[in-house]
């Protein structure tokens, strides 16, 4: 995960998401509270697609954006070329491709007394020189907004729409080889009331999403995915306590309820976890949040085992030195899968990265992600492990070069399921106002 909208665009290329889930990616969270709230400033920044492990930009450039009246507009546009040498995450047969993209993106800001808001979407295109089977269209639109009614009430509301595509070797397209890469729609909304009490704040939160996959094919036959389109709402509520600036810790309960158009993938769960939330301000080098408890989600297929495990999960940013940061994240959630007609997974992921200045316009860093998903009760345990490596040049505060390579290795400690690798390069060219 790189630190500005250059890797955001290299993280859709080599996906390196949840592997099993029945819908993409983790179940969204509400909004939650952070004790050192001031009061709605402008923002040095447009708001960006960042991978969920970001939560600090040390080396980023200042935007300063177009100012119209009481709006700041952040236009950007970030383009390239890729390779990878295993398009369709084959074990033999393994075929390379050149590829290029496109992506526009346009943020939207403006703050006033007690209040701020901004929006932010972008469309890439994606195609590929020898397999037009492989290629999308891609983009996202959302918006958010906090409302301060007085110093120690946050009101917080969000709303976004993706268009995305499955990634070859990921989710269920692992399962069964289709003939074109299966998209999906999401549309999350989420909300907060966050409330501080002197040292003592809470949180209460929901969010729901809606989700819709495309019909894919396999030798033009169609293959239903309706067993994966559904709503999926969450509500949680934290207490926390401040027992240092910028630093709280804190308890939550988290509920919710998966209904799925087939309705053996449905299931209802809760999780109780304790954590520390760790922000930016004077002299903090942590910045993100880190917690561990309990899970129990129970499914009502009865090919499902009930998942009652630890969990944990967040995204920790530490400023290591001057030049050089380091971030952290992880999680362990309950997940769906439709293999042997519908079975639980248990999906864990640790992953980090470090980034370093050679010079104030050069950053080097590398990093690796391990993914492990448990199929319960199937016999069967698959384990991706993904190092990356990346450069990035700022040839000026609008322009940025990068170079990205992602390994992906793929193996499965069940018989019969074939292990895979690919090699993906990618360059870009990133130009923002």
């Amino acid at each position: 995960m790189h630190l500005n909208a250059v890797l955001a665009a290299a993280t859709l290329l080599v996906l390196n998401g949840s592997a099993w889930a029945q819908t993409p990616g983790e179940r969204l969270p509400p909004p939650q509270a952070v004790q050192g709230w001031s009061e709605p400033r402008p923002a040095q920044q447009a708001p960006t697609e960042k991978p969920a492990a970001d939560p600090w930009q040390s080396f980023a450039p200042v935007r300063p954006g177009i100012v119209a009246g009481q709006f700041t507009i952040f236009p950007s546009v970030t383009a390239g070329a890729f390779y990878d040498d295993n398009v369709f995450a084959a074990t033999t047969n393994r075929q390379g491709s050149w590829g290029g993209f496109v992506r526009p993106e346009l943020g939207v800001r403006t703050d006033g007394q007690g209040y701020s808001a901004e929006a932010s979407g972008f469309l890439e295109k994606r195609w590929y020189s020898r397999f037009s089977s492989e290629d999308q269209i891609n983009g996202s639109v959302g918006a958010s907004a906090t409302v301060m009614p007085d110093s120690d009430t946050q009101l917080i509301g969000r709303a976004r729409y993706t268009r995305a595509h499955e990634s070859r070797g990921s989710g269920e397209s692992e399962l069964l080889r289709f003939d074109d890469p299966v998209g999906f729609n999401v549309f999350d909304a989420s909300g907060a009331i966050n409330k501080r009490f002197n040292r003592w704040w809470t949180s209460v939160g929901v969010a729901g999403s809606w989700i819709s996959y495309d019909t894919p094919t396999i030798g033009g036959i169609p293959i239903p995915q309706n067993y994966r389109d559904g709503t999926i709402g969450v509500v949680s509520g934290r207490i926390g306590y401040v027992v240092a600036p910028q630093t709280s810790v804190f308890v939550e309960w988290s509920g919710n309820d998966r209904n799925f158009e087939v309705d053996i993938f449905d299931s209802r769960g809760y999780r109780v976890v304790g954590g520390v939330l760790l922000e930016q301000g004077p002299g903090s080098r942590v910045r993100g949040e880190a917690y561990v408890g309990y899970m129990n989600q129970h499914y009502q297929g009865v090919t499902f085992n009930t998942v009652s495990t630890i969990t944990y999960g967040g995204a920790l940013a530490v400023q290591l030195a001057p030049r050089l940061t380091g971030v952290v994240e992880g999680r362990r959630v309950a997940l769906e899968s439709a293999l042997n007609g519908g079975v639980s997974v248990v999906e864990s992921l640790i992953g980090g990265r470090l980034d370093y200045a050679l010079q104030p316009n050069l950053i080097v860093g590398a990093g690796a992600t391990y993914l492990v998903d448990e199929f319960l009760g199937a016999g069967r345990t698959d384990a991706t492990f993904s190092p990356l490596v990346s450069v990035k040049y700022l040839v000026n505060p609008f322009l940025t070069l990068g170079f990205d390579y992602r390994n992906v290795g793929f193996d499965s400690r069940a018989t019969g399921v074939p292990a895979y690798h690919r090699n993906v390069y990618l360059l870009s060219l990133n130009a923002r106002i």
